[in-house]
């Protein structure tokens, strides 16, 4: 029996979607792709159709991150790679979308997803694109050096008053749990660490909207938060424009007109491909990026096997990602270490334990 749920979403995220600004006519042309998932429910992704190399990154990036798989090389079902294999309850069983923007400037889009594994968690990820170019938006990419850092205070400080205010209402409850007064008043403290990119960002008909995800890392909490906005701050186009760099300012503004996307500095999330040794063929996903590690995952084009990596920063401004092994691993893990050139290339060499060779990726 094939029973279709919906994921539940707070009432914050159902109001953005109402609110979100569309363009009159939708930029790119999507294809939703469906596949039954049994007694759990349905999944659906989005696939765009046309062949630009903005339209191939974003279908890489979406598709190696969410779904596994690089475009094209799924044998039976784009969901192969997620669902749960016969006889099995683990694995993602549950898969919907929102588009937000689909404009010429922006391609904005939310997908959420059920995942099983005795029991049941859900998760919901915002992407934004740059329609021309297919590379992906963090905030700081809108904003002046000097513009992001008076933001993130401004910021940092209304999350502090706000925390602060629901940590004295916990203490003072009749029904206090000491372990939640004792968690938020560690992340009060850890709150000026926060990296802004690593915020959920929703475009708005007349502004931006932040959201950070719990600092205590649970669902209950996340859906607590959302309920007192704790972490949500509403920033507007004319609280914005003063901090704004051109592409900022392209991006939010009225005109139809094309934004340049500046080289970001630093390590951005994004698709990268090139190849090992001038011979094999691969793709580098670069998915979160925290202060002190990154994740990201690679495939082997002509094989399309995802295969996990944790990345750290290291002391010569370099990168090392290494390989997740699996517990049943027997074979050395591989091994990246990388630069960040000025043309935004990453250079450096991959090693397996035995082997070293040369890598080129460009985004």
């Amino acid at each position: 029996m094939n029973i279709k749920r919906l994921i539940v979403k707070p009432l914050l995220s159902l109001l953005l979607i109402t609110n979100t600004i569309h363009a009159d006519a939708q930029y790119f042309k999507l294809k939703k792709v469906q596949d039954p998932a049994g007694m759990f429910g349905d999944l659906d992704f989005p696939v765009l159709t046309g062949k630009t190399v903005a339209e191939n990154k974003i279908n890489t990036f979406l598709q190696g991150k969410e779904l596994d798989l690089l475009p094209g090389k799924q044998k039976t079902s784009l969901f192969e790679n997620i669902k749960p294999k016969k006889g099995s309850n683990t694995g993602t069983t549950l898969m919907n979308y929102t588009l937000l923007v689909n404009s010429s400037k922006l391609f904005s889009i939310q997908i959420n997803s059920e995942y099983s594994n005795g029991s049941l968690s859900d998760n919901s990820n915002t992407y934004n694109f740059d329609s021309q170019t297919g590379k992906l938006i963090k905030f700081s990419d809108l904003l002046t050096k000097e513009g992001y850092d008076a933001v993130r205070k401004f910021i940092i400080d209304s999350r502090k008053t706000r925390l602060a205010i629901h940590l004295k209402k916990l203490k003072s409850s009749a029904n206090k749990d000491q372990g939640d007064a004792d968690n938020y008043s560690g992340c009060l403290i850890e709150q000026n660490k926060d990296n802004l990119d690593a915020d959920d960002l929703l475009f708005q008909k007349n502004g931006l909207l932040l959201t950070r995800r719990s600092c205590l890392g649970s669902h209950n909490a996340q859906a607590l938060e959302a309920d007192i906005r704790i972490y949500d701050n509403l920033l507007s186009n004319q609280f914005l424009q003063p901090y704004l760099n051109e592409y900022g300012k392209c991006l939010l503004s009225a005109a139809n007109s094309k934004c340049i996307q500046s080289q970001a500095a630093g390590l951005s999330r994004g698709v990268f491909k090139g190849k090992i040794n001038d011979l094999y063929p691969i793709t580098l996903l670069i998915t979160s990026i925290g202060n002190e590690s990154f994740s990201a995952s690679y495939f082997y084009d002509q094989q399309g096997k995802k295969i996990f990596l944790k990345g750290t920063f290291d002391k010569d401004s370099s990168w090392l990602l290494k390989e997740i092994a699996s517990s049943s691993q027997q074979k050395n893990q591989e091994l990246f270490k990388l630069s960040l050139q000025k043309d935004g290339s990453l250079t450096g060499n991959w090693s397996n334990g035995k082997n070293t060779f040369s890598v080129k990726l460009i985004q």
